[in-house]
């Protein structure tokens, strides 16, 4: 059924959506520590504890309407009473009584200092609930339906577990993987090329390529099955090894290191030095990404949003973002379905190495209250 329209082309909002009479108002913040690990056999089995036993809150953030909104942390270490839980807390509590129509979510302000993309996630789920509309379409609308997506490997994977993964990415279903370094290189691409020629890998390394690493990259190109070479240069700065790089390769450079801590001005750099073909737009608020991703179009450069292996809530978050940005065309991170639980009620979907937009307003996703109370961490 369609309703009267404004000029621009918008419904006219019915008096009684929740947004116009009610004033969406936090009356509590609820926070929750939880640390679901990822399934075996992602990273090594001779690795002892790694980030996925580093907790993450999650937030469910009350408003007067009667609707709640859900956010996620990245990992947050110290434990739940620990510096960054300290803030987080005093965040949520001197939030009670704000109104979250305030709030710019286009540089969202707190009163306290914290993981302010937690908030910004809830908030754009809670916003999106009120009017009936999906987040992305808060963000400006959608180019795309679908978001692709690649599995992940952790680093140093023996051959053998880097053969078994291979085997269970294809048989999930996904066309490539995205691998952290894991040696000798040559031996690992080939033995993802031998489960499948159709594989393709990203090799990630992380700051921190090899003695000799043209000659090995030159024989990368002879497998054939890598997509991407991401950060390889060991300096953050080495803007003009990643330009000789790309005049000597055939495959592309992504760069992600360089823009942790310079943001866009780092894109602007590398761009004007002309040092990558990709930008991996690592985890980061919504704003962050979609606002550099809108640059990277205006210089014709593909990215893809990248992650600290988030659960569910922040993953649906970055497939709303991904399909709003239309230079998201590289496989994104978005890898809940590693964990053993995504701590969702309804686990996102993946079909055929793509990530699939959640039904709904606001983020699309519910809780699993049992899971919650399953991986939730104390101390």
């Amino acid at each position: 059924m369609t309703g009267p329209t404004h000029a621009a082309g918008l419904p006219v909002l019915p008096g009684d959506v929740a947004g116009r009479r009610e004033r969406l108002t936090i009356t509590d913040v609820e926070l929750y520590y939880v640390s679901p690990p990822l399934k075996p056999g992602i990273l090594p089995a001779s690795m002892q504890g790694d980030f996925d036993q580093v907790p993450k809150f999650i937030l469910k953030v009350h408003t007067d309407a009667g609707i709640t909104g859900l956010g996620e942390t990245h990992r947050m270490h110290g434990g739940f009473d620990g510096d960054a839980g300290v803030r987080l807390r005093q965040a949520a509590e001197q939030l009670r009584g704000c109104n979250v129509l305030d709030f710019d979510l286009r540089h969202l302000k707190l009163p306290v200092q914290t993981d302010t993309a937690a908030f910004e996630v809830a908030f754009y789920d809670i916003i999106g609930k009120a009017v009936g509309w999906p987040m992305w379409r808060l963000l400006g609308g959608k180019v795309r339906d679908r978001v692709p997506v690649h599995n992940w490997a952790g680093k140093h994977l023996t051959i053998p577990e880097v053969r078994e993964l291979a085997q269970r990415s294809v048989a999930e279903g996904f066309a490539g993987v995205k691998m952290k370094r894991s040696y000798p290189l040559l031996d690992v691409l080939r033995t993802y090329h031998d489960v499948s020629s159709d594989l393709k890998i990203t090799v990630d390394l992380m700051g921190s390529y090899p003695e000799g690493f043209l000659e090995h990259a030159k024989q990368w190109q002879e497998v054939g099955n890598v997509l991407c070479i991401e950060d390889p240069p060991p300096a953050r700065d080495a803007l003009d090894d990643y330009r000789r790089l790309r005049g000597q390769l055939d495959i592309p450079i992504a760069m992600h290191l360089h823009l942790n801590d310079k943001g866009v001005h780092g894109m602007i750099e590398a761009v004007t030095a002309q040092a990558c073909d990709i930008f991996n737009l690592g985890a980061g608020s919504t704003n962050d990404f979609l606002g550099r991703a809108y640059l990277a179009e205006q210089v014709g450069i593909p990215v893809w949003h990248g992650s600290a292996h988030e659960l569910g809530i922040l993953d649906a978050a970055m497939i709303h973002a991904c399909v709003a940005a239309p230079a998201c065309t590289y496989p994104s991170d978005i890898l809940s379905h590693q964990r053993v639980h995504s701590m969702l009620a309804t686990p996102l979907q993946f079909v055929d190495s793509y990530a699939v937009v959640p039904d709904g307003p606001g983020l699309g996703v519910e809780l699993d209250e049992d899971a919650v109370q399953r991986f939730t961490v104390t101390g």
